[in-house]
């Protein structure tokens, strides 16, 4: 009896051993997930300041400390972006991916793969972006993919992705921007004048869409059209540069 109660108490003492080892490891574990967080957190804000190599040191120890954290690999592959090194950005929205990464790698991967002309490639990221319904930058994946679809010469469903774009988006012009620089890549520049004159009645000042329009008119003989959206777009912005821009554009089309 004496063997088995020793025996007994050998057991209690290693199972509250194993339970304070446990604990032990959680809190390791959760020291952990804190301080990679943290270096995480420094990481993108150094990428948010231009802070290039201060990112790269947080995000590489950030992944150091905790391996393979999806969101960590997706920024690391940012980064190397704006390194100029998308060979490897590849590999590390690649490994995001792997881990479990969500609809914004998916998108960040498929905008990558347009730059590096894999345009199909980066349409089937764009559809897995968009398998998840609770993404909030839906409209975004759709303009990227126009944006491929254009890179495979493909004009209607360019336009068909701009368009749900700006469904999703309707206060969001930079979709209708798209369309009609679409338009006139493909030589269609009626569609591409009208979208741009849509756009200024609803929004006189918006100075993307004025530049085109110039751009697109100049030397078309359409001069009264354009000095009426130019002094439009003086009287309605209030920024000083923009205005000293359009009167220099005016100089320029009454010299023309």
């Amino acid at each position: 009896m004496k063997t088995i109660t020793n025996f007994s108490l050998l057991f209690i003492l290693l199972i509250g051993l194993g339970a304070c080892q446990s604990q032990a490891d959680k809190r390791l574990d959760l020291n952990a997930d804190k301080r990679a967080k943290l270096q995480y957190q420094l990481g993108l804000d150094a990428l948010h300041k231009g802070l290039i190599p201060r990112a790269f040191e947080k995000l590489y120890l950030s992944d150091k400390i905790r391996p393979n954290q999806p969101k960590t690999l997706d920024a690391i592959a940012y980064a190397w972006r704006l390194r100029g090194d998308n060979k490897k950005a590849k590999i590390f929205y690649q490994r995001a991916i792997e881990h479990g990464a969500g609809s914004a790698s998916f998108n960040n991967y498929g905008s990558l793969l347009i730059e590096l002309g894999k345009f199909e490639q980066a349409i089937e990221n764009f559809n897995l972006a968009l398998e998840d319904p609770r993404y909030r930058n839906q409209d975004l994946v759709f303009v990227n993919m126009g944006d491929a679809f254009l890179g495979l010469n493909n004009l209607e469903q360019a336009v068909m992705s701009y368009r749900k774009a700006g469904i999703l988006s309707k206060n969001w012009t930079y979709p209708k921007m798209k369309e009609a620089a679409a338009y006139t890549q493909f030589n269609r520049p009626t569609y591409a004048q009208a979208i741009y004159e849509t756009l200024l009645r609803k929004e006189p000042a918006n100075q993307d869409a004025l530049r085109e329009l110039i751009i697109l008119l100049k030397g078309k003989g359409q001069k009264q059209l354009l000095r009426l959206y130019i002094q439009k777009f003086i009287e309605k912005t209030s920024d000083p540069l923009h205005q000293a821009w359009a009167k220099d554009e005016l100089i320029i089309l009454d010299k023309g």
